[in-house]
């Protein structure tokens, strides 16, 4: 029997590694475990009509859309929530047959990384409107077209507090900071707001926790235990992978494989055949990347380079054909076009012999 998993947040989320240092659970329990949650997961929101399987553009990178960080100056004189009404217009502005993760959180640059400056110098902003104080309140979302976007961003304009949005799509100082900063707030699928609620509650039970007036936005309200939620239905903003923070792509696999090798010790393999294929058949993406025209150890480069800084995604224990598989996002701003170019990359993990075979570009 096969399992999907299209993320897991070992991230920011440290319940993976306390259950197994806890219990001291080898690779093959921790295998067991993180498919028996991801399978109750599933059977949940199934049982609340909610498809699991559908949710994979919400919760993954998707190279053909958007992801953007709205960003507003805080009311520090007002009494009322700041929060509420900044989603409650939100909620309206979004499509009700588009799916979105939303993240959100106060934001300020106390380390001085010089975030907030280059998000500055990137805003599309509403006039001459500009940063009020130190610290922003951010509402992140992804898996924009170009009409959503500007549709948000028209939708904001009138809104006092908002100052514009920052581009997040490809890797910057800004968007690495801001997935260290931002917590998920909830998951809207069509016509239906997904969130969390505490882990003694009734599993069953459906309830807006953070109190952003859902059911007054005119959507339906399904809700998980936090736990649940948390490792599964977070999207994870892709940012460089941090020295000793290596747990996440080792549940990740974990969740496909007993093995769970450290993935830059693995080669890439490139059939010759599928690299001449991918000449013809997917130049645009090669030249996009500014590979057309190459060979496959640039290719073979690129991905090694990428799955060392980023995490994998769209995890898959295909049974029937025996194999594990995954995906990355590459991208590149090649100097012959200075244009940034995303691309779907689909691997094969073969423990067995430490390779990850190419399977697809997109």
């Amino acid at each position: 029997m096969g399992i999907t998993v299209h993320t897991l947040d070992a991230r920011n989320n440290i319940f993976l590694e306390v259950l197994r240092d806890h219990f001291k659970m080898t690779p093959e329990w921790m295998h067991r475990e993180i498919q028996g949650i991801a399978r109750s997961t599933s059977a949940l929101l199934a049982k609340k009509g909610v498809d699991y399987d559908a949710l994979r553009t919400a919760l993954v990178p998707q190279q053909d859309r958007h992801e953007a960080a709205f960003l507003f100056n805080i009311d520090f004189e007002s009494s009322d929530s700041y929060h509420y009404p900044v989603h409650q217009r939100l909620l309206r502005l979004f499509g009700r047959q588009s799916s979105h993760s939303v993240l959100h959180a106060d934001i300020t640059d106390e380390r001085r990384w010089g975030a907030l400056k280059q998000a500055d110098e990137q805003l599309v902003r509403v006039g001459g409107r500009q940063f009020e104080s130190p610290m922003l309140y951010a509402v992140y979302v992804n898996n924009l077209t170009d009409q959503m976007l500007a549709n948000i961003h028209g939708g904001f304009e009138d809104y006092p507090c908002y100052v514009g949005h920052v581009d997040t799509t490809f890797s910057s100082i800004f968007k690495a900071w801001l997935s260290t900063q931002l917590g998920n707030a909830y998951v809207q699928f069509r016509g239906t707001i997904i969130g969390q609620h505490e882990d003694d509650r009734d599993a069953l039970e459906n309830i807006d926790l953070v109190g952003f007036g859902f059911k007054k936005a005119g959507y339906t309200v399904r809700s998980i235990p936090g736990t649940q939620f948390m490792l599964l239905l977070s999207y994870k903003i892709e940012r460089p992978v941090v020295q000793g923070y290596e747990a996440d792509t080792e549940f990740s696999l974990n969740a496909i494989s007993p093995v769970a090798l450290p993935l830059g010790n693995c080669d890439i393999e490139i059939d010759p055949r599928k690299f001449e294929y991918l000449s013809t058949e997917k130049a645009k993406s090669l030249e996009g990347l500014g590979l057309l025209g190459g060979n496959l150890d640039q290719l073979r480069e690129m991905i090694s380079e990428r799955i060392s800084h980023n995490y994998i995604y769209s995890m898959v224990q295909d049974d029937a054909h025996g194999v594990s598989r995954f995906n990355i996002m590459i991208e590149a701003r090649p100097t012959a076009t200075e244009r940034w170019f995303r691309a779907l990359v689909g691997l094969e993990y073969k423990p067995e012999s430490q390779r990850l075979r190419l399977i697809t570009l997109i």
